[in-house]
């Protein structure tokens, strides 16, 4: 029995020792390589290496322009490589979109970070040779025949750009980047679900990023040159009034982008003096946030905002606008940056505004209350009161005598108790006759 309980015992601590060295062998021991790939409208695959095996937890650390924090996904790993795979299929990136990405494992009680690595989500589907040229602080981008119109929007993005600045009293913060489609499905496949189908051209602020679809069913050339100075002057807006805090005003946003096209407000003021005279102007605070999704609420949610930046030049020179972009930068809310730019509070340069167009200023609408139901209710049944009726006979208990003067459930029970009791005394008598044995064959 002794020499068979020390071959046992060295067996298991053999055994012990073999995971314990397996485990050692395979601890994780750092990140190694950092790779990306990216197909554009399918995925982004991010992989790394594993030195020494996994680690417990393993995460991946996404962000992209304007994010205010990574967003951290969680990620299986098993031996000496792990991969992550974003389905942009599903969820929507906008092309030349940079994304940043780190790598953290937590194995034990220790954190290890990755360095960080970058991947450039380029718009590479079929047929998009791109071609690119730098003018100035944009660099324009097409494929096809187009390079001759395509220089004209980089030409035109400089311009809009100078002015910008000038009249904003700022600088652009870095280079803007112009990509040129010439099919309207390869243009809407950049600008991705919810685009607007009127949309000729598109600014992605972040990513200081702007669209063009360059094609007659776009507009006339003319349209779309106005439409570049349009899209570039958002850019240096955002540089201008970039803040921690919040987006500036959305119809000041776009008041300026549009006053900017030509340097007034055109024929914005007759748009607004026809709804003034009929169904009304919106109240600003309407139109802040977003604007309506309707063509005639749309356009007047612009006509409004570049109106009102034409009253504020023309009443308080155009430096008025370079401080308003100065106090948003220092974290001024939208009635703060207003007050800063005219020198009154918000509420009144609203009144000036509507009174400019000889209506009152609008007024909330109260909701309605709500009537009394009308519905004819069908008449309640009768009620089941629940529980147990106390007339009912009451079943026999299970360890009660049946009829038969047998206990109605214990037979089992017992006959269970007895074939328990019989293995147990059948496995011991089993185990004293093989130690027997191994005692017998110890001696001999």
């Amino acid at each position: 029995m002794g020499r068979l309980t020390r071959w046992l015992l060295a067996a298991a601590l053999a055994c012990a020792v073999g995971v314990i060295a397996a485990d050692a062998a395979a601890a994780f021991d750092g990140f190694g390589t950092l790779e990306a790939d990216s197909a554009y409208g399918q995925n982004i695959t991010f992989e790394v290496s594993l030195d020494g095996g996994a680690p417990d937890e393993l995460e991946l650390l996404l962000r992209t322009p304007g994010s205010d924090a990574a967003f951290v996904v969680p990620v299986d790993a098993s031996g000496t490589r792990a991969s992550y795979v974003w389905n942009t299929a599903v969820d929507y990136v906008t092309p030349n979109t940079l994304v940043t990405y780190q790598w953290r494992a937590f194995d034990g009680d220790e954190v290890t970070v990755s360095d960080e690595a970058t991947i450039r989500y380029d718009d590479d589907r079929p047929g998009l040779d791109w071609q690119s040229r730098q003018l100035g602080e944009a660099t324009v981008h097409w494929y096809g025949d187009a390079e001759a119109q395509a220089v004209r929007f980089g030409e035109l993005t400089a311009l809009g750009v100078e002015r910008g600045e000038e009249r904003l009293g700022t600088t652009l913060a870095g280079p803007v980047d112009v990509f040129v489609y010439a099919s309207r499905d390869a243009f809407f496949g950049a600008l991705g679900p919810g685009a607007r189908e009127w949309t000729g051209a598109a600014a992605f602020s972040e990513i200081r990023t702007i669209f063009m679809w360059n094609s007659a069913e776009a507009g006339s050339q003319a349209y779309l040159e106005t439409a570049m100075v349009h899209e570039v002057t958002h850019i240096v807006f955002h540089d201008a009034t970039d803040n921690p805090f919040h987006e500036p005003a959305r119809w000041l946003n776009e008041g300026i982008a549009t006053w900017s096209e030509a340097g007034d407000a055109g024929g914005d003021r007759a748009i607004v003096e026809n709804e003034a005279s009929g169904g009304g102007l919106f109240a600003f605070d309407a139109i802040t946030e977003q604007f309506p999704i309707g063509e005639r609420g749309g356009r007047l949610s612009y006509a409004q905002g570049t109106t009102m930046v034409d009253l504020i030049v023309d009443t308080y020179g155009p430096e008025a606008l370079a401080r308003m972009t100065a106090a948003y930068r220092d974290g001024a809310s939208d009635e703060e940056a207003l007050e800063a730019g005219t020198g009154i509070p918000a509420d009144e340069l609203y009144a000036d505004y509507y009174a400019s167009f000889g209506v009152e200023a609008p007024t909330p609408i109260e909701p309605e209350p709500i009537a009394p139901s009308n519905v004819d209710r069908p008449t309640a049944g009768e009620v089941d009161p629940g529980g147990v009726d106390p007339d009912a006979e009451r079943p026999p208990d299970e360890g009660s005598p049946s009829e038969d003067g047998e206990p109605s459930g214990g037979g089992f029970d017992v006959g269970l108790i007895v074939l328990l009791a019989a293995a147990s005394a059948a496995a011991g008598l089993a185990a004293v006759a093989v130690s027997r044995r191994a005692e017998r064959r110890a001696r001999s």
